[in-house]
């Protein structure tokens, strides 16, 4: 029996998995107005991905409302759309990795929008197009791991408004 090299089946089973999130991600699913259940520490809202315009890399942008009396930290965001996801704020008048983390301040909120920060999805394994959705995974420090299901609009579609917390 002839064995295939590792270096393959590695390449295979990344490829599988890239082809399941697009497969979730290509599915029509409901958004919900916010992204956690009743009395979450973290609420997420207006979570959206604008279409790429380059089909290698795509910006997810959502606001994150704090209702505890504690600050808590975002790590990271993970996305099953693309090999990477990377959190960019806007420091000194530049956008850069934010390799610490966003901190949500107590009873307070951060909104990733244009020009003030996004989770960068890198290395896209395939077209995201209006009317599809992708999952991201936020981790929190202290709140853990929340999922949020979030559309693709189109390039030039205006921003979904996010609602406050309920």
């Amino acid at each position: 029996m002839i064995r295939p090299p590792m270096s393959l089946i590695a390449a295979g089973l990344v490829a599988l998995v890239g082809a399941a999130g697009l497969v979730r991600g290509a599915l029509p699913q409901a958004t919900p107005a916010s992204a956690s259940p009743a009395g979450a520490p973290m609420v997420v809202s207006g979570a959206y991905v604008r279409e790429p315009a380059n089909g290698i890399n795509a910006a997810a942008y959502f606001t994150v409302y704090n209702t505890t009396a504690d600050a808590d930290v975002l790590t990271t965001v993970n996305s099953g759309a693309g090999a990477e996801t990377t959190l960019h704020a806007e420091t000194d008048g530049s956008m850069s990795a934010s390799a610490a983390g966003l901190t949500i301040p107590a009873h307070g909120s951060v909104t990733l929008s244009p020009g003030k920060g996004h989770a960068m999805i890198e290395k896209l394994y395939g077209a995201l197009k209006p009317g599809q959705t992708v999952n991201l995974q936020l981790d929190f420090a202290k709140a853990g791991e929340m999922l949020v299901t979030a559309p693709v609009i189109a390039i030039s579609a205006p921003a979904p408004t996010a609602g406050a917390p309920k």
